[in-house]
Parts: C-alpha cells; sequence; structure tokens
C-alpha cells in the first residue's frame, strides 16, 4: 500500500508472472481494482504474459457519495486468459455488470460480497481449482467450495487467515 505506481506495477507484473507459470493453458484470470490503479493494472497483465481479455463491473450502490462529485461506486474486475481461451468451454454468459452492496459486517476492508464472487467463480470451467493469492477474509474460498470448486487461499496477514479459515470450515460444517 506504500509503493508508488510504477513499484506497484512492476510487483504487479512479478507475482502475475509466478501464478500464469503455475496455470493451465486457458485458465482465467480476474483482479479486482479501483480506478486509480486501473491503467497499471492491465499493463502489469499483460507484461506478465496474460491475455487482457477486457473489463467487468461491480455496481457498489452503497458507494461512498462525495458532495459535488460522482459516487465512487464502481470497482472493476480486470479479466484475461494464460493464452487462447476455448470457447467450447463448460461456461456460460457471464454478466458484465455484477451489482451487489459490500457486505454489511465485513472482516476485511477490502471484503466481496458472497454473491458476487460465487457469480465470478463461474468463469471457471466446473471441477476446476481456483486460487486467491490475496485471501483476506476468505470469501472467494468459500465461494468457490460452495460452487464445487478446488480452491486455495494465500494471506499474509495471520489475523485474517485465522478468520478466513474460521469463516470457510463453519460454512463447510453448516452444509454437512
Amino acid at each position: 500500500d506504500q509503493m508508488d505506481q510504477r513499484s506497484w506495477t512492476r510487483w504487479m507484473c512479478e507475482w502475475l508472472q509466478v501464478v500464469r507459470a503455475a496455470c493451465k493453458p486457458g485458465a482465467p484470470i480476474c483482479l479486482f481494482i479501483d480506478w486509480r490503479q486501473l491503467p497499471s493494472m492491465t499493463d502489469a497483465l499483460q507484461w506478465a504474459g496474460w491475455t487482457w481479455r477486457g473489463i467487468a463491473v461491480w455496481d457498489k450502490p452503497s458507494g461512498r457519495p462525495q458532495r459535488g462529485r460522482f459516487r465512487q461506486q464502481a470497482e472493476f474486475i480486470v479479466w484475461g486468459s494464460n493464452g487462447k481461451m476455448p470457447l467450447e468451454r463448460n461456461v456460460g454468459c457471464l454478466p458484465g455488470v455484477f451489482r451487489q452492496a459490500n457486505p454489511a459486517n465485513r472482516i476485511h476492508v477490502t471484503e466481496k460480497p458472497l454473491q458476487l464472487m460465487r457469480d465470478v467463480v463461474q468463469i471457471c470451467t466446473p471441477g476446476g481449482r481456483i486460487l486467491d493469492p490475496f485471501a483476506g477474509s476468505g470469501t472467494t474460498v468459500l465461494a468457490a467450495v460452495q460452487e464445487g470448486y478446488e480452491a486455495v487461499g494465500i494471506e499474509l496477514t495471520d489475523a485474517y487467515f485465522q478468520l478466513g479459515t474460521q469463516r470457510v470450515e463453519q460454512a463447510l460444517e453448516t452444509q454437512k
């Protein structure tokens, strides 16, 4: 969070290269970003060797109003693939705009709504494996498991890792 834009873009490119090397050909990638880093994110994605496929929008109706300015109500999903992405994959047509309010009782400052992540993981081939290298409160991992995917989450902050792990385990227990 304390990096200048060029350092941030380089750092993004470096870890995106490592992730791409671990992914199957054609694997999709989805990256959430706000307007401030959107151009840098698309550059880093492409410099890391991913094929940039487009941008979807997360419309947050509860976005922060600013008097005399536009409401900060959108977050962007920069998405791409590890090379060619065959059209015959067993994946339906996904929306380009997702309208979901921020979670009411967030555990993590950038936590996404569970339903949003359940919708977004649908870009992956059914039964696939999903990686969230910044797992935070575990929402993506939980959404992936609920949708029938394998999921791996990585989180640097131990407190968030513990909270996210508890959350996923509790949800899985409830499902049994």
